[in-house]
Formats: structure tokens, sequence, C-alpha cells
């Protein structure tokens, strides 16, 4: 039962209310859609071992009972996860001064929350509710957009994986939808640019070397020594899991450690050029850049980040958004329609072959070694 008030207490509330508290006219877009995102966090469905598997396993998982359970119960969640979307400003107020030790504990609820809504999207197709199904689709584009305010490279490469789910969970039913795509190619057109990997990497040297030099300084300033423990602590910590753990550059002094991190700056100046090579040169020459860097400053093999890796994964984002956005077309005016289109990573339209069914569309870049496709319709 909801808590009863009196109804003077709530019109003398209302009429002292300040007029401001209302959205000025026009500005219905007002507002950080991070704290939307939030509260979907926080709606989120405590999932059973099965639930959780059914999440990660979204776009093959049956559309069971067990599945449409799960829907329901993440409804109020994904009506935030809406709310957020609807709005154009993101910040998630993140502390770069914490620089290596940055929490950011948005993007795996963000990831999760992806999952969920691309498995009610594939849901919601299946069942032939295509403006459902849409708008979800619209919500996980933009909400990776949102992920990607940050330029941070983690932000990006999650940013990427949920733009992925939304691409993967609509290709399959563009054949069968007869609505919708002409709003769905104008929210594409209108998805704000992500950072640029210049803007990554001066992100990534504030809150590497430059706070690590801040780090040295004060520890030793705290107690003599010191600075040792925080060199060894930080450039020695944990690697990723089955890889062996990270060397500490040897330094004897604090002038030597604070040294070798003041002159990482000209190689994230260098390597921010080698990003604007195009995509079939980048590859050798990052690996020649990132050889001769380490062997001349210890400190680059500790904590410069591994560039070729982020490079790879936006260049293939950004062939699969034009993949789809090509298939988006494509379906709205025919296969002619692919003539027109132009891929970003070669000298003319992507490569179009029919299937039963629908369609497949192919990049000429390639990742992994395979060339970055979409079959787009039903298997």
């Amino acid at each position: 039962m909801r808590p009863r008030f009196p109804i003077a207490l709530v019109v003398g509330l209302v009429l002292l209310a300040p007029a401001a508290a209302q959205p000025p006219a026009g500005k219905a877009d007002a507002g950080n859609a991070a704290m939307k995102y939030w509260q979907a966090f926080g709606l989120l469905p405590t999932m059973t071992k099965e639930q959780e598997k059914i999440v990660h396993e979204w776009d093959k998982a049956p559309l069971d009972a067990a599945a449409l359970k799960l829907i329901e119960q993440a409804g109020n969640s994904l009506e935030y996860l809406h709310r957020g979307a609807r709005l154009s400003h993101c910040d998630w107020a993140l502390d770069y001064e914490d620089g290596i030790n940055l929490l950011i504990p948005h993007l795996s609820k963000a990831r999760t929350l992806a999952q969920l809504a691309a498995l009610r999207a594939r849901h919601k197709f299946a069942q032939g509710q295509t403006k459902v199904g849409l708008d979800d689709v619209t919500a996980l584009f933009k909400l990776a957009r949102h992920v990607e305010a940050d330029p941070l490279m983690i932000d990006q490469l999650v940013g990427f994986a949920i733009e992925g789910m939304a691409i993967q969970s609509a290709a399959p039913y563009l054949p069968d939808t007869k609505t919708g795509l002409p709003e769905l190619a104008a929210t594409l057109d209108r998805l704000p640019a992500g950072p640029t990997f210049t803007q990554m990497l001066q992100i990534e040297k504030r809150t590497s070397a430059d706070w690590l030099i801040r780090e040295l300084r004060a520890a030793e300033k705290n107690k003599a020594g010191s600075w040792q423990d925080v060199w060894k602590q930080l450039l020695g910590g944990p690697s990723e899991a089955g890889a062996p753990a990270p060397k500490v550059p040897a330094a004897k002094t604090l002038d030597e450690a604070v040294k070798m991190l003041e002159d990482l700056p000209p190689l994230y100046e260098e390597v921010a050029k080698l990003t604007e090579l195009p995509w079939a040169e980048f590859n050798p020459r990052y690996a020649t850049f990132i050889e001769k860097a380490q062997a001349a400053n210890p400190a680059a093999a500790a904590i410069f980040p591994a560039m070729n890796h982020v490079v790879a994964a936006k260049r293939r984002a950004d062939a699969r958004m034009a993949l789809f956005r090509a298939a988006v077309a494509i379906v709205q005016g025919g296969p002619d329609k692919v003539k027109e289109t132009k891929d970003p990573f070669g000298d003319g339209p992507f490569g179009y072959t029919a299937r039963d069914n629908g369609f497949e569309l192919t990049s000429k870049l390639t990742f992994k070694e395979q060339p970055v496709t979409l079959m787009v319709g039903k298997k």
C-alpha cells in the first residue's frame, strides 16, 4: 500500500516548488544519461546460474519459457535503458586523478544490460514485433556511444562490443522488416563520433605516465626511498590471465625512474601519427615502432598501451557499422543499392553475395586474417 499524505501538505509542496524545477521549453533532452543508466543497473534482476548462461548466450539461447521469464524480470531495467538512450549528454563522472587505479564499474553493468536488451530484441523480432525490436536496437547503439564517451581504450572496446550486439540482433531480421528502417537509418546518421586515437592516447598518458610521476614524488616526499615500493607495485603488478608477470624496469634512483617516464610523451605523439596511416600500413609500422620504443625505454614495455589491438578493434567496428548501414539501404532499395555503398577499407562498394533468405556483405578489411563480413537474413 502506498503511504498517504495530507492533501494540504501535498498542495503546499507543489506551490512551494521552484519554477526552475520544470525543464525549460525545448530542453526535453536536458539531463545526464549516465544517471538513467545507473538506475537501469540498479534494477538489473538478480540472476541464477542458468539465467546468467542465457544472458551470456543471448544470440543463440532458446527463446523458451526461461528466457521469456528473464526478459520479463528485466523489464524495469530495460525501461531505464531507453530513458538514458533518449538523452544526448552522458557523463560517467570518472575520477581520472586515480590514474592507473581508475575504477570503471559501469562497463560490466552496461555489457549485461546490453545483452538483456539484445535478447529481448531477438525475441521481439522473432514474434514479428518489429518496432519494439528496432527500439531496443536503437537504444543499444546509443548506449554504445554513451559508453564510448570517455576516451579510455577499455571503454571503446566495450562500446564496440555493444554495437556488435545491436547489429547481430537486427541483421537476421532485416529482410523481413517492413517498417522502421528509415528511422533506424536516420538514427545511425545522428550517432556522435567516438573519440580519436589521439584523444585516447592523451588520456592514457595522463592516467599512466603523468600520474605515476606524481605518485613516485609524493611517496618519496612522505618517506625517503618509498618511491621504490610504488615503482615495483605499479609496474610489476598482476598481468593478464595466462601471461607472464611483467618485468619491472630497473631504476636505481628516483630521478632515473622519473626520466624514463618523462621520455614517454614523444612516443605517445609518434604512435598517434601512426594511427592515421592506411590500415594496411599500420601493423608493420607499429611493430617496428614498439620494438624500438621498448628497447630504448624499459618503462615503455611496462605501461605503454597495446595500440595494435585497439586499432584493429576500432577498424573492425567501423567496417561492421558501415556494413550494417549498407545492409539497411539494400533492404530498402534492393540489391542494386550495393553499387552505391562505399567500403571504407576498399576502393569501391562492398562485396555482395545473395544467400537463402538474405545476402552477405564483405569488406576488404581483414580481422584476425579473415575478411569482415555481415550476414543479413536468417541462416
